[in-house]
């Protein structure tokens, strides 16, 4: 009798309960509950919305999404679902959809153009309501394919600059160039820009921020200020920050000094780096600075903590689905390019040169 009692307390109250309670049909009560146009007595609507908070009514979000006639799931593709970079910023987009009755699906490219053309196929047959897309592959027939979209898209993470498209990206540009002129206040003479190859928009940006520090410092740029590495031990066609970071290092640690600092392209090659240079007896930052970009949860956690530029991971994907969002309620929005500002998080990973002491 007990054991009966509590399964009846642990129930789920559903729209019939409320419908025999208000004295209405199951039909008027899923009407009032999802928000419905349809009309419904304003007594009758306040009376069912009383009696559902009172009962602890609790909707099935996804049941509504999967039996909705209006689609409510939102197509995400990202370059990566194991770069924390991108984890954090689609859990930023799945609170924004979640929070308002959206559900997305999130596909990775892996960086490579015949997945995303795939992925956008899928997304068009299953009639989402709205796409969110990081891509590096944006030109020409791929261009023409998303602006002939019947549903709105927003670009994000990587910087774009298209006319009448909605985008949320990050000053890349900014960011090198925070990084360099940092690592030149700290002391630092001889530093190297660490990268896989310059094949998206974002690190050609930094590296052209990077540059910049130096012709503002009047320093000459040799090739030793940058190392473009591709590592042989590649795990994943996009994701081999790691490993690029640690065949840097090796690479690094063959020349006749070691410099004095690197920027490193991504949070990932920084770690890869560090790892390796310890390995062989190299510290950090005693022996050689090093600076990252993207801060990811990790690089807090990393010994030594990680000095690195801020990338707003979580507001990038945040923005981008309100936007989205907006575009599909039909909500008044101007067209939004919005570029996320970097922040330098010094941490323990760079040392301050004293000119007297160097070598």
């Amino acid at each position: 009798m007990v054991q009966d009692m509590q399964d009846k307390s642990k129930k789920k109250t559903t729209i019939s309960d409320i419908a025999k309670r208000a004295g209405v049909s199951s039909a008027t009560v899923s009407r009032v509950l999802s928000g419905s146009d349809y009309p419904v007595n304003r007594e009758v609507r306040k009376e069912i919305e009383k009696i559902a908070v009172g009962m602890r009514y609790k909707p099935n979000v996804f049941g509504q999404l999967l039996r909705g006639g209006t689609s409510r799931e939102i197509g995400v593709i990202i370059p990566s679902l194991s770069n924390p970079f991108y984890a954090e910023l689609v859990s930023a987009v799945e609170r924004e959809c979640v929070d308002r009755g959206y559900m997305p699906i999130i596909c990775s490219s892996q960086n490579q153009f015949q997945l995303e053309t795939k992925h956008l196929d899928i997304f068009q047959r299953k009639q989402v309501a709205g796409i969110l897309l990081s891509s590096i592959h944006l030109a020409g027939a791929f261009l023409r394919t998303l602006r002939a979209l019947p549903v709105p898209f927003v670009l994000f993470d990587q910087p774009y600059a298209y006319a009448g498209i909605d985008s949320v990206s990050f000053d890349f540009l900014d960011a090198g160039y925070k990084a360099a002129r940092f690592l030149f206040e700290e002391g630092h003479k001889d530093i190297v820009f660490v990268s896989g190859p310059l094949d998206r928009f974002s690190r050609k940006r930094l590296f052209e921020g990077y540059k910049k520090a130096f012709r503002e410092r009047r320093r000459r740029f040799l090739p030793q200020n940058a190392l473009i590495a591709v590592s042989d031990r590649q795990k994943d066609c996009f994701d081999d920050g790691f490993y690029i970071g640690q065949y840097a290092a090796e690479l690094l640690m063959k020349r006749n000094y070691l410099p004095d600092a690197v920027f490193a392209v991504n949070d990932m090659t920084a770690i890869g780096l560090i790892k390796r240079f310890e390995k062989d007896g190299v510290r950090v930052p005693s022996d050689i600075s090093v600076v990252g970009c993207d801060n990811i949860p990790f690089s807090e956690m990393f010994v030594p903590a990680l000095t690195t530029i801020d990338q707003s991971a979580d507001e990038t994907g945040r923005l981008a689905a309100d936007i989205l969002l907006n575009r599909i309620e039909n909500k008044p929005v101007a067209v939004n390019r919005i570029m996320l500002e970097p922040k330098l998080i010094i941490r323990e990973s760079v040392r301050k040169i004293h000119y007297k002491v160097r070598r």
